[in-house]
């Protein structure tokens, strides 16, 4: 499934109880901030840049996406950062799949485990 929120190009995949996600522009390179992994101080929140252009993203007010038992928020602040923020029922990896940094999320087996 694919998701249009401004700019950016949320692609999702789910294969073997995960969820990929990867995140693109067609407007330029799209990474993970790696200073940023808490946005606004939530645990469970996730931010991607956008480089390589001059015009910064418009922001964009918060929206609620679910995919089956996975459910996350986006939203693009006033910076043109994409926000993710995804339930804390979830353990997050990181890894590069053709050259592009993707999500990959999992359900916990038992969240106090964590």
């Amino acid at each position: 499934m694919q998701i249009y929120y401004g700019p950016y190009i949320i692609k999702t995949h789910e294969l073997d109880q995960k969820l990929s996600v990867q995140v693109t522009s067609a407007l330029g390179d799209v990474s993970m901030s790696e200073e940023a992994h808490h946005p606004h101080g939530f645990p469970n929140g996730i931010c991607f840049n956008l480089s390589g252009t001059k015009n910064k993203p418009e922001a964009k007010g918060l929206k609620k996406y679910a995919f089956g038992e996975y459910t996350f928020i986006l939203g693009i602040n006033n910076i043109g950062e994409l926000s993710l923020f995804h339930s804390v029922r979830l353990v997050v990896g990181k890894k590069v799949i053709d050259g592009k940094d993707t999500l990959t999320l999992a359900f916990l087996k038992d969240p106090k485990s964590h």
